[in-house]
């Protein structure tokens, strides 16, 4: 009797555990949605004035067989994994921002990548959508990953090129150089391979383990899809191109104040629970750029991977040991000209920001925060089940070489006559004048730029253009009209480069032949899950784009039982922009990055369509060339192995302490002898630990390196650190203690790496803090 007693006790102390758990993560979940965060720029947009999607899943009328077997199912199976992927902490490149300032010195929050397996009982298909919280998702990565998949012989007989999605959440702050193309290594010095392996290996391991989860877990549940719209979170940095768009195409899309709608506001979300009440995640679509820490030094997943973790963080993942874990995946969608900075053009206007005073990334924090608190709702909301089975198509296009020869693409095109031209086919792969001028480039922007954005081969005369550029050269501004009419606007009649179809655009860089420094055959892929379509393409597409590829796919796809189409934006490689013909002729930023011409887009229509009647019809994926094996094209240029120097007082000295005692919403910082973060990435593990005593001499980890409330600043003594080989270097770490906090003593403990040989042997070390005390108020939100 007495063993009974005890057991029912264990049992119900077990049990009061859990409950307290689930407690203390809704109170968590509840500060989220009522975090004053969620104001900032409130009334920026009005709602729209038509309702959302209406949804009605019908049975697939097309010849897909796979797809009709599964009429009416809506049960599926589906797992995650979850795997770090930060990469050179310090002195590397970042990736996203052309500017070779913008290295890395740090982190704000670690690298994940994020994979699930979704899987149909009913006709035994499956599909792998995997994130990456990286700027871009090359071929070199796809292809890498690709080959270990095709390696492994229990994940080859069920994933492959055409059911493996790979996209990136495209944030900038992180580290770049793992392309095989000039283009995007040029600026980063090189290909740098430590970049390439922790993605790609990272990327193989998150799939890896996503499929071991789901051959563990066989039950059974509902793919529930949600649908809200976001405002008052992104705004257009292109605003002018987008006017050039049809008015009656523009009026269809208006919010309740009749202004119209520049950005894809609709969220999509994914709600994965399983019968026994299992949480494996969510998946979630939300076209903003992941620009909201803008040149930020500090390594981050921007506003899509702050979102990500926190969510993780409150469902109790531990991401270095997910174990089946809640996995958060926040895609990037239709974002071409998406900007999450609401008070861009309006400097003088911004008010403070409602973050902490010595917060490192305010933009990412209310930007992720937003994001999050909607997909918090529309998780609790849970949505309505997936109806139908799941199927995919893949294939390539030479996309400098595609005739638009489809009636119903040319039949939906409504640009003014002179935009036209008799024949409609794309062109080797350029970039415009106004390329340099970048996304913050725009003329609409109420700021002055060194590189204007528009500048086009139908500007008014030479005359004029020559007094305007000379009163630009005056003010400090590039003549880039005077080169874009004398050299850009005739290199395009160059013999043999393909180049005349370009129209408006001045060229500035010749990507495609016979440079060949960007991919000119590329992946387009098509996903089934129930009646939802994702299509997989490797642009970053505008708003309008996006609207009038979803448009014509939706007629073909409602003959496979697709009611809903979602865009995974760059994903499988990446190929700079998609924009609508009339925002090409603007050349803004976004025109002039559109690689393969005028006629792009309704090259994408129609390859595109092609795909979806595949689909539709069961038939197999139209046939394409298969893209060229790549190796890098530039050597690597960094140091084999950077030389670190002990300093006087060792590597792990404490070189400045903290203060004996703080009170929640302070910041501790302490700074340490460090080496470079490229010794050891600390891949799974960090570069520092905020830790709390516990029992005595015990300590426990409140926070890492991955946690939004730290920092890990890298300084070393030079500013060419990412190219001098032999430096010292100190880590300042900082704590950005939670209104919430739990008083008690606590440290800062800092563990590093470094090599004072070149090629030599790596030396481990950690130093340690002074115990301070935390104690004050307590807030019940962080």
């Amino acid at each position: 009797m007495h063993v009974r007693v005890r057991h029912w006790s264990r049992a119900a102390a077990f049990m009061l555990l859990l409950s307290s758990l689930a407690a203390a993560r809704e109170d968590a979940a509840q500060c989220v949605l009522e975090s004053p965060l969620l104001d900032w720029g409130k009334g920026t947009h009005a709602p729209a004035r038509d309702p959302l999607p209406t949804l009605a899943a019908t049975t697939p009328s097309g010849g897909n067989a796979a797809l009709q077997a599964c009429t009416g199912n809506r049960e599926f199976r589906f797992a995650a994994g979850i795997e770090d992927i930060t990469g050179p902490a310090g002195g590397k490149i970042m990736m996203g921002n052309e500017d070779p300032e913008h290295f890395a010195s740090g982190i704000y929050q670690r690298n994940y990548a994020r994979a699930f397996v979704l899987g149909s009982p009913c006709n035994g298909k499956r599909v792998v959508m995997a994130v990456t919280d990286t700027g871009m998702l090359f071929n070199s990565v796809w292809q890498a990953v690709m080959d270990r998949i095709a390696a492994d012989p229990e994940l080859s007989a069920h994933y492959g090129p055409a059911n493996v999605m790979l996209s990136p959440t495209h944030t900038h702050t992180a580290p770049g150089g793992y392309a095989h193309y000039t283009a995007y290594n040029a600026m980063r010095f090189g290909y740098d391979d430590q970049a390439f392996r922790v993605i790609v290996e990272g990327l193989f391991k998150a799939i890896r383990e996503a499929h071991d989860n789901y051959e563990a877990n066989p039950v059974r549940g509902p793919l529930q899809m949600a649908l809200s719209e976001l405002i008052d979170t992104a705004v257009s940095r292109a605003r002018l191109a987008y006017a050039l768009n049809p008015e009656a195409e523009r009026q269809s899309y208006v919010d309740m104040q009749g202004r119209e709608i520049v950005t894809n506001r609709l969220m999509t979300q994914l709600n994965l629970r399983r019968d026994d009440g299992g949480e494996v995640g969510v998946i979630n679509w939300f076209s903003v750029h992941a620009t909201a820490a803008h040149k930020g030094h500090l390594v981050s997943g921007d506003n899509k991977g702050y979102a990500s973790y926190l969510f993780e963080r409150l469902q109790g993942t531990d991401q270095d040991a997910p174990d089946d874990g809640f996995v958060a995946m926040f895609v990037q969608s239709d974002e071409g000209e998406s900007w999450p900075m609401l008070y861009l053009y309006r400097e003088d206007q911004r008010p403070p920001y409602p973050t902490r005073p010595d917060e490192d990334y305010p933009e990412v924090v209310i930007s992720g925060t937003k994001q999050l608190a909607r997909s918090i709702e529309l998780y609790r909301d849970g949505g309505e089940p997936l109806t139908g089975g799941i199927d995919y198509r893949q294939f390539f296009v030479k996309m400098d070489e595609v005739n638009v020869t489809d009636p119903v693409v040319l039949e939906s095109l409504r640009h003014p006559p002179e935009m036209d031209a008799a024949e409609k086919r794309t062109c080797a792969a350029a970039l415009g004048v106004s390329f340099p001028g970048g996304g913050f480039g725009g003329e609409d922007l109420e700021r002055e730029f060194t590189v204007r954005s528009g500048v086009s081969c139908r500007n008014p005369a030479e005359a004029e253009i020559f007094q305007r550029e000379v009163e630009a050269a005056l003010a400090g501004k590039v003549p880039n009209e005077l080169f874009a009419h004398a050299v850009g606007c005739n290199v395009k009649h160059v013999p043999g480069l393909n180049l005349q179809c370009h129209a408006e655009k001045p060229i500035l860089f010749v990507f495609g032949p016979p440079v060949n420094a960007s991919a000119n055959v590329v992946p387009f892929q098509l996903f089934a899950i129930g009646n939802l379509g994702v299509l997989a393409l490797p642009w970053e597409i505008t708003t309008m784009s996006g609207r009038r590829i979803r448009a014509l796919l939706g007629d073909v796809l409602a003959g496979a039982g697709i009611d809903h189409v979602v865009i995974t934006g760059l994903a499988n490689d990446y190929v700079q922009y998609l924009t609508t013909r009339e925002e090409y002729a603007y050349q803004q930023y976004e025109g002039a990055s559109n690689q393969f011409g005028p006629w792009t887009l309704a090259a994408v229509q129609q390859e595109t369509r092609r795909l979806a009647m595949s689909l539709r019809d069961g038939t197999p994926a139209p046939p394409g060339p298969q893209p060229p094996r790549t190796e890098p094209q530039l050597i690597q240029l960094f140091p084999p192995g950077p030389t670190d120097l002990p300093g006087e007082r060792g590597f792990g000295a404490l070189l400045s302490d903290v203060e004996p005692a703080y009170a929640p919403g302070d910041a501790a910082v302490a700074v340490f002898q460090t080496g470079h973060p490229r010794a050891d990435l600390r891949t799974g593990d960090s570069f520092l630990f905020v830790e709390r005593r516990i029992r005595g001499d015990g300590w426990e980890v409140v926070a890492r390196d991955r946690d939004p409330e730290t920092s890990f600043h890298w300084e070393p003594d030079t500013v060419t650190a990412q190219l001098t080989p032999t430096f010292t270097s100190r880590a300042r770490i900082v704590w950005r203690i939670p209104n919430n906090v739990r008083p008690g003593t606590y440290r800062i403990r800092h563990t590093g790496a470094a090599r004072t040989l070149p090629e030599g042997p790596v030396t481990q070390f950690e130093g340690i803090s002074s115990e301070f005390r935390v104690a004050g108020r307590r807030a019940a939100c962080p």
